[in-house]
C-alpha cells in the first residue's frame, strides 16, 4: 500500500521535511516512490508546497496520506478537488484552478491539431529530423572511410612497387 508521507531532511534541531510517496513498510527516510513537495516548519507562517497534480493523481489511485501530510492537504483544498475529480472533473482545470496557470501541455497539442491540414504531421517532422541528423553524423564518417580508402590504395601501390623492384633484383 502507498502512501503519501513526510521525510525529514535537514541539520539537527533545524528539521525539513519532503512530502513523497512510499510503500507502507519502507522506512522513514528510505526509498521513495516520487517526491511532490515539501515542507518548513521552521518558517514563520511554516512553508509548504505539494505539486497539485501528482498528490490528485497518487490520491486517485488509492495511496493514504499520514496524518501530518493530510493537514497540509486540507489547507491547499486538495480533498475538495479530489472529490470533483470523482465526479468527473478533468485534472487539468482542477490544477488550473489551484495553480492559475493553464498546463504547458495543451497549447502546443491543439495548436497541432489546428494546423495539420497545412504542415506535415508530427511524425513525418520526427523522421525528417532523424533523417537529417542521420545525414549530418554520417558525412564525416564517410568522409574519413574515404581517406582511410585512398591511404589504404596509396600503400598497396607502394607494396607493390616495392614487392615488383625486389622480384627485378
Amino acid at each position: 500500500m502507498l502512501r503519501i508521507r513526510l521525510s525529514r531532511t535537514g541539520k539537527k534541531r533545524q528539521p525539513s521535511y519532503r512530502v513523497v510517496v512510499a510503500e507502507k513498510e519502507s522506512k522513514r527516510d528510505g526509498r521513495v516512490v516520487e517526491r511532490i513537495g515539501y515542507y518548513n516548519p521552521l518558517s514563520n507562517p511554516a512553508e509548504y508546497q505539494i505539486d497539485e497534480a501528482r498528490a490528485l493523481y497518487w490520491l486517485s489511485v488509492g495511496a493514504q496520506p499520514s496524518d501530518a501530510v493530510r493537514v497540509l492537504l486540507n489547507k491547499q483544498g486538495t480533498f475538495e478537488r479530489l472529490s470533483r475529480y470523482h465526479a468527473g472533473e478533468s485534472l487539468d482545470a482542477l490544477v488550473t484552478e489551484y495553480t492559475g496557470v493553464a498546463p504547458k501541455v495543451a497549447a502546443p497539442v491543439v495548436e497541432a491539431v489546428a494546423v495539420q491540414g497545412t504542415e506535415p504531421s508530427i511524425a513525418e517532422q520526427a523522421v525528417d529530423a532523424v533523417g537529417d541528423a542521420a545525414a549530418a553524423v554520417a558525412a564525416p564518417v564517410v568522409a574519413v572511410a574515404e581517406k582511410v580508402e585512398d591511404a589504404v590504395d596509396d600503400l598497396v601501390e607502394a607494396v607493390d612497387a616495392a614487392l615488383d623492384a625486389d622480384e627485378e633484383e
